[in-house]
C-alpha cells in the first residue's frame, strides 16, 4: 500500500521502517537480514539520522540501498551528532548491544540517553547540537550524502530542534529551498516532540513536512500541523502495546471480553501490533508511519497492517480506541494503589 506525503510529490509505502532501533541487534549480519525482510515485506521508507548507531547508521544503511535507490524513499536528518566520544565507543558496540540483549532493563535506561543531547549528563556527552542554520544544514546534508552513498536525500529534516537553537530562519529556508529545486533533497521539513513542534514551524514558516510521535493514547494536536502539509508519524508501539499486553495479562476476563466486541483474538501475538499499526495508519493519512523491530519476521506484520488499515471501519476504531482506554485506566488504578 502507497501513499504521497501529502503536497512534496514524494510517494511511498504507507508503513516506513525506523533504524534508531536497528542497532538493539549486535550483529551486522542480522540487521542486514532485517532491513531485507522490511524491502521483501513491501516497505519502502527508511528513516535514518545521523546520530543513530553512535554515528554509524547511516553508513551502515548503504549497501542496502546501493541496488535499490531507485525504489525506496530515505529519511535523515540534520542538527544532532555524535560526538567524539560516542564515535569511539561505536568501535565497541558489537559486544556492548550484546551485552545489552543480555540486560532488558539497563537497555530500556540507556534508550532514554539515545534521545539526544537533551536527555542529561550521558546524552550531552555521546551527542551534540551545531544548532540549525544554512551552514550546519549544508554540512549535513553533504555529510549525510557521502555516508548513505546517494546524490539525493528524499526527506532531509532538522532534527528535534529548540526553537533559540534556529538562527537566520529566512537563510536556513531558502537554502533547503533551494536545495529542492537543484534535485539533492526531494522535501524538507522538521522532525521533533509535538508540544515544540507549532512554536518551531512559526519561526520557520511554512514546513512542507512534520515527523512526530503519535500513539491511541496521547494523539498530538494534528490540527495544528495541517495546513496542506505531510506528517510522518512514530511510537504507534512503544508504549502502547507492552501496557496493552499487560492488562490482557493481568485479567483474562477482560481479554476474551474485549476479543469478543472486537471479533479478533487479542491473545494471537500479531493481533495487537497490527491493530495499533492500522489504527495509526488511519489517524495519518499525510504520509508513512515509522514502525521499527529486531525481528524480521515482524516486518510481515507491519505490511500486513497498512493493508488492514484501508479495511477499518469508524466503529472498529471506535471499539479499539474504547478497549485502549479501558486497558490505560486499569494500569492507572493498579499504580495509584501499588
Amino acid at each position: 500500500m502507497q501513499r504521497e506525503l501529502v503536497g512534496t510529490g514524494v510517494t511511498t509505502s504507507a508503513v516506513g521502517f525506523g533504524c534508531a532501533g536497528l542497532f538493539r541487534i549486535p550483529q551486522r549480519n542480522a540487521r542486514r537480514l532485517t532491513l531485507d525482510a522490511a524491502f521483501d515485506a513491501g516497505i519502502r521508507h527508511f528513516d535514518v539520522a545521523p546520530m543513530y548507531g553512535l554515528g554509524v547508521a547511516e553508513a551502515e544503511l548503504a549497501p542496502f540501498l546501493r541496488h535499490r535507490r531507485a525504489d525506496v524513499t530515505v529519511t535523515t536528518k540534520f542538527g544532532i551528532e555524535p560526538t567524539i566520544i560516542s564515535k569511539g565507543i561505536a568501535q565497541v558496540q558489537r559486544p556492548m548491544r550484546a551485552y545489552l540483549a543480555k540486560r532488558p532493563s539497563v537497555s530500556e535506561d540507556l534508550k532514554v540517553v539515545g534521545q539526544g543531547p537533551r536527555s542529561g549528563v550521558v546524552g550531552r556527552l555521546l551527542y551534540g547540537s551545531p544548532g540549525y542554520h544554512r551552514q550546519s544544514a549544508r554540512l549535513g546534508l553533504e555529510r549525510s550524502l557521502r555516508a548513505l552513498g546517494t546524490d539525493y536525500i528524499d526527506v532531509f529534516l532538522l532534527h528535534d530542534p529548540i526553537e533559540d537553537l534556529i538562527a537566520e530562519a529566512p537563510s536556513l529556508v531558502d537554502y533547503l529551498n533551494e536545495q529542492c529545486r537543484a534535485g539533492r533533497i526531494r522535501c524538507w521539513g522538521v522532525a521533533g516532540e509535538s508540544s515544540e513542534l507549532p512554536g518551531i514551524m512559526r519561526a520557520l514558516g511554512h514546513t512542507p513536512v512534520t515527523q512526530f510521535r503519535d500513539d491511541i493514547f496521547d494523539r498530538p494536536p494534528t490540527d495544528e500541523y495541517a495546513s496542506g502539509a505531510a506528517w510522518i508519524t512514530y511510537g504507534a508501539l512503544a508504549r502502547t502495546l507492552p501496557l496493552l499486553r499487560r492488562f490482557l495479562a493481568q485479567s483474562p476476563d477482560a481479554s476474551r471480553t474485549w476479543s469478543e466486541r472486537l471479533g479478533m483474538d487479542l491473545a494471537e501475538e500479531s493481533t495487537l501490533p497490527k491493530m495499533l499499526l492500522s489504527a495509526a495508519l488511519h489517524r495519518n493519512p499525510a504520509g508513512p508511519v515509522l514502525f521499527s523491530t529486531t525481528r524480521p519476521e515482524r516486518a510481515r506484520v507491519a505490511a500486513d497492517a497498512a493493508t488492514r488499515s484501508a479495511g477499518l471501519s469508524e466503529t472498529e476504531l471506535t471499539t479499539f480506541s474504547e478497549f485502549a482506554a479501558a486497558a490505560r485506566r486499569a494500569s492507572t488504578e493498579m499504580i495509584e494503589i501499588s
